[in-house]
């Protein structure tokens, strides 16, 4: 198998991409599968530091806002005071003034520079042109933007609108069969009642840097590739950021694992990055995320592994809750088989804690001396 190098080249690109084509379907957790993954990133990579992307046309900017954002031409007509004028921005036939554009920053937290650049307006020809230009200049944002243009054309098309993510609400739920055991349980919390040192724990666990990325962590994703085609396939490691995590579960759940899972997954995360703040993301992914048994969310897993409302929860227990979404079943701390595994995985959380400033080195010895249950 051929050494992975670092992509210098018009060259290499071409034979990384050419590998990648021959071998997409590889067996997830195999090594090829995590040689291809590497290979993604490097591609993703060098397009980001390579290509020329164009200056971002401002009705395609706005059209993209709109998808992203689920919104429609009457939502624009609202925001711009009248539906001829929507629909003329939208055709073309008018330009955005400096009023509009700031009014369409302030609603929907466009970036305003992206609207105020000159564009052309004409008709015929021209107006067939300049749309002609202005979405494949849209393209090469979207490709580029979320990390590698040949693999958004590859992977990239008819994906979930992320739009719907924005009013997302999981619902609460208590689910029994027909013996009346318990089979799913999940209980709503929003982000600001969830206390800081549960929500510190995760960063921790799942992605210390998620307020500093676009969606995806190159060198997490790297780094975890790497090791495993080292350990070939043993205790593999993940490097999927929350984002990333909200778009597999709530936008791909029917989609088998394969790489060109991961790369949808990727472009989607970037989607949902530029849709959602970062407040609403983690409001997600806390009150959606698996926790084995019957548990969905922090507050139901808080109440099914230590009978506690999550603002009662220790450091040590909330570092307990944020091991399991890695591996449910392998952490859980109500199976004997569990302790030792349960008790390392909540040490190590700890330790990032710690490592990461988030806790105190001493608020972690402290923690580390807890029992994983409280008798």
């Amino acid at each position: 198998m051929e050494p992975l190098k670092p992509i210098r080249s018009a060259e290499d690109h071409r034979r990384a991409l050419d590998a990648i084509r021959a071998a997409i379907e590889a067996e997830p957790g195999s090594a090829e599968a995590d040689r291809l993954e590497v290979l993604a990133i490097l591609v993703a990579d060098y397009e980001r530091r390579s290509a020329a992307i164009p200056p971002a046309d401002p009705v395609a900017v706005l059209e993209l806002a709109m998808q992203a954002q689920g919104r429609s031409q009457r939502d624009l007509a609202a925001v711009l005071g009248s539906r001829s004028r929507a629909s003329e921005v939208l055709g073309r036939r008018r330009m955005l003034s400096a009023a509009m554009a700031e009014r369409l920053a302030a609603a929907w937290s466009i970036p305003l520079d992206l609207l105020s650049r000159p564009y052309a307006v004409a008709g015929g020809r021209m107006a067939r042109w300049t749309r002609r230009t202005a979405a494949a200049g849209a393209m090469v944002l979207i490709a580029f933007g979320m990390g590698g243009g040949a693999l958004v054309a590859i992977h990239g098309q008819d994906l979930p609108e992320v739009g719907q993510l924005a009013t997302y609400r999981p619902q609460t739920v208590l689910r029994r069969d027909a013996s009346g055991r318990l089979l799913e349980r999940r209980d709503f919390v929003p982000l600001d009642m969830i206390p800081a040192h549960v929500v510190k724990a995760f960063l921790a666990a799942e992605d210390r840097r998620f307020f500093d990325h676009g969606g995806t962590s190159l060198p997490a994703i790297a780094r975890a590739a790497v090791r495993n085609i080292v350990n070939r396939g043993e205790d593999p490691e993940g490097g999927s950021t929350i984002t990333q995590q909200v778009a597999k579960n709530l936008l791909l759940a029917a989609e088998p694992r394969s790489l060109g899972r991961k790369v949808r997954e990727a472009i989607l995360a970037g989607r949902i990055e530029a849709a959602l703040s970062k407040e609403r993301i983690l409001e997600i992914y806390l009150n959606q995320i698996y926790f084995g048994g019957a548990a969905y969310g922090v507050a139901a897993a808080a109440d099914t592994y230590f009978g506690k409302p999550l603002a009662a929860l220790s450091v040590a227990e909330a570092a307990s809750l944020a091991a399991l979404p890695k591996a449910p079943n392998l952490y859980r701390i109500d199976l004997a088989d569990n302790a030792g595994r349960a008790r390392a995985r909540r040490d190590w959380v700890l330790g990032r804690m710690a490592s990461d400033g988030m806790i105190t080195e001493t608020a972690a010895v402290l923690a580390r001396a807890e029992p994983l249950r409280q008798p």
